[in-house]
Order: C-alpha cells, then sequence, then structure tokens
C-alpha cells in the first residue's frame, strides 16, 4: 500500500459583459432656403395712329352767276370767284354698346287646397331680359366747308351777273383719317421666388451592444491522503561485483 494525496478539481466561472462599439452613417434632412425661378413672359402693348385714305363721296353745290340781261354785244369775260359748299360723311371705328332684348315669362305655382284635394295653380308673365355686348361700328361725321372757286364768265358789255339756282352733284374724294393700331411684342421676365427644400446628409452616429462573456478558472481544493495498493517490481542485474550472479 502506498500513501497519496488526492485533491478536489474545482471549476469557477465568472459572467461579465464587453461592450463594443462601431460606427454607422444615418441620413438625416435639413431645411434650407433656396431660390426658384421660372421664366414668364409678359404682353406689352402700344396703340398707334395710322394714316389710312378713304374714298368719301361728297356733294359740291353751288349757285352759278349767270348773265341778267339779253342784250348783244361785244362779248367780255372775266374772272369771278364763286362760293362752292360741300359736304361729306367722314367714317370712324367705335367700339359702341348694343342692347340685345329677349322676353322671357316667369312661372309661379302654388297648391290650392279645395275640399279634399290639393291642385296645383300656376301663373305665367312676360319679363324682359336685356344683355349689353360691345361691337366696333363705323359712324359717320358729317363736315361741311365752302371754297372760293374761281369762274370764268363771259357776256355782253354793260351786263350784269346774277345768282342762278342752284346746282349740286357728288364727287367722290379722297380723306386722309386716322385709324387706331394696336401692336403687341412679348417679353420673358424672370421671376424668382424662396422655396424651403429638405436636403439630406449622412450623419455619424455611434452604436454600442454588450457582449456577454465567461471566464472559468480550475483549482485543487480540499487534499486527502489515501493509500493505494501499488505493484513494484524490482529489476537488476547480475554481477559478480553485487554478489548476485546466480550463475556462481
Amino acid at each position: 500500500m502506498v500513501e497519496e494525496t488526492v485533491w478536489e478539481d474545482h471549476e469557477t466561472c465568472d459572467h461579465s459583459y464587453d461592450r463594443r462599439c462601431h460606427k454607422s452613417y444615418t441620413t438625416t434632412y435639413t431645411s434650407q432656403q433656396e431660390e426658384e425661378c421660372d421664366e414668364v413672359f409678359r404682353k406689352i402693348c402700344y396703340i398707334e395712329m395710322v394714316d389710312i385714305a378713304t374714298n368719301v363721296s361728297t356733294q359740291v353745290c353751288r349757285k352759278p352767276l349767270v348773265k341778267d340781261c339779253d342784250v348783244d354785244g361785244e362779248t367780255v369775260c372775266r374772272t369771278e370767284y364763286q362760293s362752292e359748299c360741300w359736304s361729306k360723311q367722314i367714317p370712324h371705328e367705335v367700339e359702341d354698346d348694343v342692347v340685345s332684348c329677349e322676353t322671357v315669362e316667369d312661372e309661379k305655382c302654388e297648391d290650392v287646397t279645395e275640399g279634399y284635394t290639393t291642385t296645383k295653380r300656376c301663373q305665367k308673365w312676360p319679363r324682359q331680359v336685356c344683355e349689353v355686348t360691345k361691337q366696333k361700328m363705323t359712324k359717320y361725321t358729317t363736315m361741311t366747308g365752302c371754297n372760293k372757286e374761281p369762274t370764268e364768265l363771259c357776256a355782253p358789255r354793260g351786263c350784269g351777273f346774277k345768282e342762278g339756282p342752284e346746282e349740286c352733284h357728288d364727287e367722290v374724294k379722297t380723306v386722309i383719317s386716322e385709324k387706331p393700331e394696336e401692336e403687341c411684342m412679348i417679353e420673358p421676365q424672370k421671376q424668382c421666388k424662396h422655396v424651403t427644400k429638405l436636403v439630406p446628409q449622412l450623419q455619424e452616429v455611434e452604436e454600442c451592444v454588450n457582449v456577454p462573456k465567461e471566464i472559468c478558472t480550475r483549482s485543487r481544493t480540499n487534499p486527502k491522503k489515501v493509500k493505494k495498493p501499488v505493484i513494484k517490481n524490482w529489476c537488476y542485474t547480475p554481477s559478480a561485483e553485487t554478489g548476485l550472479d546466480n550463475r556462481k
């Protein structure tokens, strides 16, 4: 029997956490004022008076001078100035109010109860509805005037002249008048305004997590003395020196 020391093995574990962190990027939005421009078009018009020629029928009247005697003799001619009067219609384009009316009928109904029955009685009456619209119309202005026109008169010597009956005839004359003309042009114009827009940007964010960790240690405790059977073999080499030589 051999006496040996025997130990008890114990394992002790400690639990803890390791904090591990890493960086990531998240998208955030910030508001920002920006100028936004658009191209608009503005219409610019102006009115110019243009001279136009118009043929106008003119009535010309005059009282010619005639001799006031019936004698014969030497004919003498001379130049006299006679008044020649005229009247003409000058056209003008104007925008006039035109009233158009129509007659409509209004109807009003009401329930009338007679005994145990109810009937609907209606009445109608006319009503005039008018509408005013703008229309371009041509109106004429009468213009009159007189001119002294030279006339050669011939009569015997000693005769005078007197006004004869009035004579009228139509003449076509060219009249210069003004007509408004509108001319327009388109002008581009830049129109700007401030608008608020969300601008994305990356922001660095640190994220951390707790990782569980286990640490174990082994120890030997509670030693004990115990006896164990042991078989021991003693081995040797026979020799003369040792006196253990079996051959002698």
